[in-house]
């Protein structure tokens, strides 16, 4: 893979797109895949669209602009190679510093997928048992016992695929590239004062019963392979899990060494203005510490994809620890760190990430039985932003993909909104979706519901479909009900499970 990465660096060029406003830099497409890449191009969309309704397809400069996001880097897979690597817009918005695809951007939580293939490596060598009580394995620090340890231990499957019973979902980072003494990992597992602002990570809920996302499970998993190996896990990540798969230009090392710097994108708010410091800095490396570019994320799809398809091996994990890659880790949805969802006969895997700053995702498409006769399904996207407002066009821009392609995992659901004749003012709500959840909120604006997030991501309208039930364009459905004049509010997000919502005054 790394010969195949290095012709595509042959050649360079930068251009501008759609309205001449948002400079763009190629470094690969294939002569055969220019027209798909300008299909991709200018035909974002949303998950739903809602008939009558302008405005709903959008070019990726339409998409920038409208949530100020000052740069992104694309690299996409199609029949299992890469076949077009761009950039767009700036790496830094106030220096007008231009992105490009070599750029360094952070991963966020797509860190936790790669970290898990270090575990798993671990794993294959016997010198870490999947199934054992983690604190045998943990140095300096041990999970605190409570009434739910009694009940089970925990273990690194649980820690892959959040099942732990972990509190701690995930963490803000260190203002500015370093902070001086940085944490250590083991400050972060206690929580630390004053720069460790996340709590104590501890068990809460019986390991094995329930799936609960912790970035704080990952994080004991850091310490576990640090402990195995005797090494500092940025190093040993970098010299036994990115290198092998490919990843010369990624490195979860933190801070981010000067060497780097150069290369290194800066973080933007909501409004497109760079973060103080030009970015946070993670102790967490295993959950949140990777910085890497779309195209070393592309180099370890494909070889997950070969590897579900049992073509080719993954740093030498055998059959069995490669299925669990691809197998839900029941009650979880998750497997061995990797995000897995099937819809149409097709499987998506892969992971999303967010930090102050950065927000992107990789997804792969695969069928859902490897073992199928038809052709094999091996098509993929990496989408990095460098802002907190890019996951709204993470998602459009995999929308458009599945388009492009037809994939057919992704097809828009078209809605007809109805006339509300009640007062729209009962619908106003404040809720969380679990009681660790931010308040977000149903607002009015000049007769318009508004689904206000009350982080960084943007506000959605929302349209009335049936009665008492309203659906945002990016995929969240809101249904209303009462019972002995108390109100309910059940959420569900692109038709995966109902959750009922937490009502907050």
């Amino acid at each position: 893979m790394r010969k195949i990465i290095a012709l595509f660096l042959v050649f360079s060029f930068s251009n501008l797109i759609a309205d001449n406003t948002i400079h763009t830099q190629t470094t690969y497409v294939e002569a055969k895949e220019r027209s798909n890449l300008a299909l991709f191009e200018n035909g974002l969309r949303n998950p739903y669209i809602f008939k009558g309704e302008s405005g709903q397809m959008l070019t990726i400069s339409e998409a920038m602009k409208q949530f100020k996001v000052p740069g992104i880097s694309v690299v996409a897979i199609h029949d299992g190679k890469i076949v077009w690597i761009k950039s767009y817009g700036y790496k830094d918005n106030h220096d007008k510093i231009l992105l490009t695809p070599n750029d360094l951007l952070q991963a966020g939580s797509i860190s936790k997928p790669v970290t898990a293939l270090g575990a798993l490596k671990l794993v294959a060598e016997n010198k870490l048992n999947l199934d054992k009580n983690i604190n045998d394995y943990l140095i300096g620090w041990k999970i605190p016992q409570n009434q739910f340890t009694q009940k089970k231990e925990v273990t690194a499957r649980m820690l892959m695929s959040h099942i732990g019973g972990i509190n701690v979902h995930g963490f803000p980072g260190l203002a500015g590239p370093a902070a001086t003494p940085f944490p250590s990992i083991i400050d972060v597992l206690n929580g630390k004062k004053p720069l460790i602002v996340t709590e104590a990570v501890e068990v809460v809920q019986t390991p094995g019963s329930a799936f609960s996302y912790s970035g704080g499970g990952i994080s004991i998993l850091q310490l576990a392979m640090q402990s195995i190996t005797g090494e500092d896990f940025a190093t040993w990540m970098d010299a036994n899990v990115l290198l092998p798969l490919g990843m010369k230009n990624s490195t979860y090392q933190q801070p981010l060494p000067k060497i780097y710097d150069y290369r290194a994108s800066s973080a933007h708010d909501k409004n497109g203005n760079p973060y103080p410091g030009k970015y946070h800095s993670y102790p967490e490396n295993a959950a949140a510490g990777l910085w890497t570019n779309p195209t070393d994320l592309a180099a370890l799809l494909i070889q997950l994809m070969n590897a579900y398809y049992h073509e080719g091996t993954l740093l030498n994990l055998n059959d069995e620890l490669t299925k669990d890659l691809f197998t839900p880790q029941k009650p979880s949805p998750y497997g061995l760190g990797l995000a897995l969802e099937s819809h149409n006969q097709i499987l998506q895997f892969g992971h999303g990430g967010v930090n102050d700053g950065f927000q992107s995702v990789m997804v792969a498409y695969v069928n859902a039985d490897p073992n199928s006769s038809k052709s094999k399904l091996m098509d993929g996207l990496v989408v990095m932003t460098n802002s907190d407002h890019g996951g709204a066009i993470n998602q459009m821009l995999a929308n458009s993909f599945n388009d492009t392609f037809k994939v057919g995992y992704s097809n828009a659901t078209e809605f007809t909104p109805i006339k509300i004749s009640q007062s729209m003012s009962k619908f106003v709500i404040s809720f969380a979706l679990d009681k660790n959840d931010i308040t977000h909120k149903v607002v009015l604006d000049k007769k318009q519901l508004i689904l206000d997030w009350g982080n960084d991501a943007p506000p959605e309208k929302l349209y009335p479909v049936a009665k008492n039930q309203f659906i945002a364009p990016l995929g969240m459905k809101l249904t209303y009900s009462w019972e002995n004049k108390q109100l309910h509010l059940s959420c569900q997000y692109l038709d995966t499970n109902k959750i009922d919502a937490i009502i907050r005054k």
